[in-house]
Order: structure tokens, then C-alpha cells, then sequence
């Protein structure tokens, strides 16, 4: 009989020890990643849209998870920076052409488990100096928009990032220096010919 207790409890343990470690990152996380944390008037980046926190088992409701479609719409002022477009992480299908009222979508199937999930990429070109806010909104009453998975319903993908461009690098002027040495070699090598003749 206590054989059967002690049989009984430790699945039991094991269920609640799973369920309060993955209370905590259960729902995935969205992040903007910059390619270059240099950006300079005129720049072309890119701007990376990765999720993490996608089990491969949901430990509260135990069963599987993938992302299997999102969608978005890009979030930017066109006086501050030129969107050149999207690609699309090599994990997914893109579907961007099949919403018109979506800026970005995909889809897999099977779905993309794990961290450091690149949704898509986001190409911009800087216009202007200054302190910018680039980002991503999804609309959830539009189907289209939002991270679907098999556990969650459509999750929110709205985010930004603040973006610092700098002026472009002035080019460094010719010291006088090096004008000054030219022309002395050239006088040099003048005056060392007119000896030899």
C-alpha cells in the first residue's frame, strides 16, 4: 500500500514542477534585432524580427507547439526612412502577396519550434539624422495578423525598436603635409635629372 503512494506522487510531483517552470515562458516572445548597431545617414540595414520561447512541448498544457503563420504590418514615417521590403525567414513560406492588407505573412508546415526563430527580415534605407522609433503592429481582429500557433491563439506581434542615425562620416580632409612632401619628391627627382644630363 505505501509502495503504491509513493508510486502515485512522483508523476504527480513531476506534473506540478513542470507546470510552475513553465509558467514563467509559456507565451513566445517577440524581439526586433538591428543588423548594424551603426547607422549612418544613407545606411541600408536590416532590421530582424525573431521569436523565442516556442517549446517544442508546452509544459502547462503538454501538448506540442510550433509557429505555423504571422503577419504583420511595418511601422515607420517615410520622411525618416525608405522601406526597400521584406524577406522572409527560410523557415516559412511567404505569404505577404496573398493579404494585400498585411505588410509581411508566412506560413509552415510542420510549424518552427525552438529560440532565435527569424520571422522576417526588414530592409530600410536611413534619410535622416536623429533619434527614430521603427517597429511592427498586427491588427488581431484581422485573421491575418498575429503569431498563430497550435497552443496559443493569434498573439500580438507589435513592437519597435528606438534607432539612433548618425551623420554621415565626414571625409577626412588631405593634410598639408602630404602636399608638401609630393611636391618636394617632385622637385627632387627633377632637380636630380637635370644633373645627370
Amino acid at each position: 500500500m505505501k509502495r503504491s503512494k509513493v508510486f502515485l506522487s512522483w508523476p504527480l510531483a513531476v506534473l506540478c514542477i513542470l507546470f510552475f517552470m513553465g509558467s514563467a515562458q509559456a507565451i513566445p516572445t517577440v524581439s526586433l534585432e538591428l543588423s548594424s548597431t551603426d547607422i549612418y545617414l544613407g545606411d541600408t540595414f536590416d532590421l530582424n524580427i525573431m521569436v523565442d520561447g516556442v517549446t517544442d512541448i508546452d509544459p502547462i498544457s503538454l501538448l506540442p507547439d510550433e509557429v505555423l503563420a504571422f503577419g504583420f504590418d511595418v511601422d515607420y514615417t517615410a520622411s525618416e526612412f525608405t522601406y526597400n521590403g521584406a524577406t522572409v525567414g527560410s523557415n516559412f513560406n511567404d505569404d505577404s502577396l496573398f493579404f494585400p492588407n498585411t505588410d509581411v505573412a508566412g506560413s509552415a508546415f510542420p510549424g518552427v519550434s525552438g529560440n532565435g526563430i527569424l520571422l522576417a527580415s526588414l530592409n530600410f534605407t536611413s534619410l535622416l539624422e536623429g533619434s527614430f522609433s521603427l517597429g511592427i503592429t498586427s491588427d488581431l481582429s484581422d485573421m491575418n495578423e498575429g503569431l498563430g500557433s497550435w497552443v496559443y491563439g493569434p498573439l500580438d506581434l507589435t513592437n519597435s525598436i528606438n534607432i539612433d542615425v548618425a551623420s554621415a562620416a565626414a571625409p577626412v580632409p588631405e593634410p598639408g603635409t602630404i602636399l608638401l612632401f609630393g611636391t618636394g619628391l617632385a622637385g627632387f627627382v627633377g632637380f636630380r635629372k637635370k644633373f645627370k644630363k
